[in-house]
This record gives C-alpha cells, structure tokens and sequence, in this order.
C-alpha cells in the first residue's frame, strides 16, 4: 500500500510539467515601451521638376495624341486633323528618342486625305526647372500624304505640323512620376500630354 503516494506524486509531477509549458492565460507579451511612441514617417513629396521619373519608355495613346492634334488644327483654319495609332517616347538620363507611328485622317478645307507618319526623331536633352530642351541629332521623320488619290512626300510641307519635335522647350510636371505630363508645342502654344508606360 506504499504504492499510492508514489502514483500521486507521479501526476502531480506530471501536472506540473504541463503546468510549467503553458503559458499564464493572462500573460501579456512584452512591449517596448520606446515602440509606442514611434511612427512611420511620412513619404517625402515628389518633386514634380526631377527629371528622374522621365527616364524610360513611354508611350503616348491615341486619345492624348488626339488632344495634341485638336490643338494644332485648332490653330489652322479649314484643317481637322483626326489620329489612328499612338506614339513612342523613350528617355535615357541626357538622350531621348521620339516615335511616331500613327495615320492622320485629313480634313483640309473639305478635301479629304490621309497622312501616314513614320521614323523617329532624337538627340541630347536637358531639363531645367521643369523644361525640356533638346539638341535633335538625328531626324528620319517622313510624312507620306495621299489627297484626292494624288500621293506625295510631305514631310517639309507638313513636317512643323504633323511630325514636329513637340518636346523641345516643354515644360513637363512629374507629381506622377508613372504618369508625367508633358506640355507639347502646337505651333501656337502649349497642351498637355500625359505620357503612359510602355509595355
């Protein structure tokens, strides 16, 4: 009859090692108390005239093409211009190049034509205070126009209209740097374009 305290020490031993593994319900977990008052701190603003959000490839959709060519018609009396396809714009640090590959539908006067647009334009640029200036190295623009059937190479004619370098002198505002916006030359002033990223 000996036997029995030895089994009862035996649970009780056994209890306690539970006991001792287990966690008090109430327990809290331990907090620094320097944790507490600390905060995330607050992204710093973007400048909206750091050419760094420029570097990239870009592309320019047909509705702000569209918008670009609303305004340099609106300029010309008689032309309405109406875009089909969108444009590239490919930034290094200090080179860019400009891609235009688009069909323009021609109203001129009550003549209809069309004007397919191929080749790229590109160079040097900078960007100062929020304005582009470029150093255009190398020019292939070619506009071939058809007009009443009557095809021919308009790329000096139309060439300031349709296929000009409209980024030259362009004040541009990076407050999205995934979607800059760059004011485009129209011949007769400034519309903005917003620039989307290609792929």
């Amino acid at each position: 009859m000996r036997r029995a305290p030895l089994a009862l020490t035996a649970s009780t031993a056994a209890l306690l090692l539970l006991a001792g593994c287990s966690a008090p319900a109430d327990a809290d977990p331990e907090v620094d108390p320097d944790a507490a008052g600390e905060s995330a701190e607050p992204d710093a603003p973007t400048d909206p005239t750091d050419p760094a959000c420029l570097v990239g490839d870009w592309r320019i959709t047909q509705d702000q093409m569209q918008s670009f060519y609303d305004a340099v018609s609106g300029s010309t009396e008689g032309l309405a211009l109406t875009i089909e396809g969108d444009t590239g714009l490919s930034f290094t640090t200090d080179s860019y190049v400009y891609t235009p590959s688009f069909t323009l539908l021609l109203d001129i006067a009550g003549v209809q034509g069309q004007g397919v647009t191929t080749g790229s334009i590109g160079g040097s640029y900078s960007a100062t205070e929020g304005v582009i200036t470029t150093t255009v190295g190398d020019n292939s623009l070619e506009t071939i126009v058809t007009i009443a059937g009557v095809t021919q190479d308009a790329s000096s004619e139309l060439g300031a209209i349709i296929a000009s370098d409209p980024i030259n002198q362009a004040p541009f505002d990076c407050s999205d740097p995934d979607a800059p916006v760059l004011q485009f030359d129209t011949g007769s002033g400034r519309t903005p374009v917003a620039l989307t990223p290609a792929g």
